[in-house]
């Protein structure tokens, strides 16, 4: 009994973490493409892209039924938030 709650409350962890991650993904899929050359605007398109990307993959194993797949998605939705947290701070 104890290891289903143990599980169930990774579980809701990390789909706390993806409901994070997705808000800012989709507030920044929202924001026109700064003004900078042809370049400049690429290479955010292309990290834009990246980014929905990595969050369909954490949707992907939060959805399986394995354990080891739910303890995958938490700590790849803690370093997703890091690399977040890193990325608005430089």
């Amino acid at each position: 009994m104890p290891v289903t709650i143990i599980i169930t409350g990774i579980s809701w962890v990390s789909w706390l973490f993806v409901g994070i991650y997705g808000c800012w993904v989709l507030y920044h899929l929202l924001q026109a493409n700064g003004s900078t050359d042809a370049a400049g605007q690429g290479t955010e398109a292309a990290v834009k892209g990246f980014f929905c990307f990595l969050l369909v993959v954490l949707v992907g194993l939060n959805l399986l039924p394995y354990t080891g797949t739910k303890i995958t998605a938490l700590l790849f939705g803690i370093l997703l938030l890091l690399m977040v947290g890193y990325i608005k701070t430089h």
